[in-house]
């Protein structure tokens, strides 16, 4: 019997989750610190280099087996939900009378940089303090997290690498019917070379994880595959290239699930999915790789909310149209929380497009501040239907 029962974990996944993360989409650095003191007895924590504004980069460090894997999350500040299973994990890897949890020890090191752009975290933006977008700085190298990140990787010369993002709400899973991408995969591409080791290792990976996850879907959501475009100065692609593995681990969005905790659960049992995988098998080159492919493709076809066949005016003419919103953040650095409002980012026929939230609005009249008869692209949504 195998030693990884997803359905099991996931029925229990309450049992080992950190409840002392809440359900809050901002994770900042202040909070890192609190939280990794727990995991101080079963792990070394490395402070590993400074940020742009001196705050501590960590790297944990935990297990003695031969193969290696490398975890990091938060390259960009806004997207925590790695962040969180990452903690997750360490929480699960805690109960170490559990037989998967020795059989990891024994198999794996895990190093894991759980926060590497502490200044965008604390900020809750997605780039670092002079605005680079440390995902595009795998060349130049111009950021000092992007710099600590290479270095540690090529120090600890790990057979693996796991990246953690968040996806935005705009992906669904093929373009039949309402599908959202509850997570998405990506083995980034290499230039001129779309069968690379390093790129097969990772597309193996991948495959697995979908199959297992596949056995807890709800019944709406699927798992997606990331567009394969080369991204020359993308982090992953330069790292594949270099002849590192590299999965790319995308947390999507499900209904009603603004906080993510939904999606933080299925992030979680992923990476266990990915971490089981990688120590169980002896040769990961196997004949599956190729299945990769069969993991259909996330399509930008998902609206936050669409008013469908709405009346608007204009010269007196009147028009049958479709209104698309999607939902945005603020973050009030003084109030520490974030304030969601949408705007209408299309008008006309959306008939190709899905969204979480759909209004059949036949023939109701559209209107907006002081009596407006006709909506306009980036208007937020302080209007009425009668």
């Amino acid at each position: 019997m195998s030693l990884f029962d997803i359905k099991y974990l996931f029925k229990n996944y309450d049992l080992f989750k950190d409840k002392d993360i809440k359900p809050y989409k901002i994770f900042k650095y202040s909070k890192l610190l609190k939280i990794i003191d727990k995991y101080q007895n079963i792990c070394s924590i490395i402070p590993v280099g400074l940020s742009i504004e001196k705050r501590k980069i960590f790297k944990i460090k935990w297990g003695i087996g031969e193969k290696k894997i490398f975890i990091w999350s938060q390259m960009h500040g806004n997207e925590t939900t790695g962040t969180k299973s990452m903690f997750d994990i360490l929480h699960f890897l805690k109960k170490n009378n559990e037989e998967i949890v020795n059989f990891f020890f024994k198999k794996l090191t895990i190093m894991f940089i759980p926060m590497l752009n502490p200044d965008g975290s604390e900020k809750y933006k997605r780039r670092n303090a002079i605005n680079i977008d440390l995902n595009r700085d795998a060349i130049s190298l111009q950021s000092p997290e992007i710099q600590i990140l290479f270095q540690e990787i090529d120090k600890n010369k790990p057979h693996i690498l796991f990246n953690l993002h968040d996806q935005r709400s705009i992906y669904n899973v093929g373009s039949k019917f309402f599908n959202p991408a509850i997570l998405s995969f990506l083995s980034p591409s290499i230039k001129g070379n779309i069968y690379s080791i390093s790129r097969i290792k990772s597309m193996e990976v991948i495959y697995f994880i979908v199959k297992e996850l596949q056995k807890v879907l709800p019944n709406i959501g699927s798992i997606g595959r990331y567009s394969d475009e080369l991204y020359p100065t993308a982090t992953g692609d330069v790292l594949q290239q270099l002849g590192y593995p590299c999965v790319l681990f995308e947390a999507g969005n499900y209904m009603k699930d603004f906080k993510k905790e939904i999606i933080r659960k299925y992030k979680t049992l992923s990476i266990l999915a990915g971490i089981y995988f990688f120590a169980s098998q002896k040769n990961i080159i196997e004949k599956n790789y190729k299945s990769y492919f069969s993991i259909i493709e996330n399509k930008k076809i998902l609206l936050d909310k669409i008013y469908r066949k709405v009346q608007i005016q204009k010269n007196k003419k009147n028009f049958l149209v479709d209104i698309g919103l999607m939902n945005f953040e603020k973050f009030f650095y003084d109030k520490k929380d974030v304030n969601v409002f949408s705007k209408i980012v299309d008008i006309g026929d959306l008939s190709n497009f899905f969204s979480y939230e759909e209004n059949i609005s036949l023939g109701k009249k559209f209107c907006g501040k002081k009596g407006k008869k006709f909506p306009e692209i980036g208007d937020i949504e302080y209007f009425n239907l009668i």
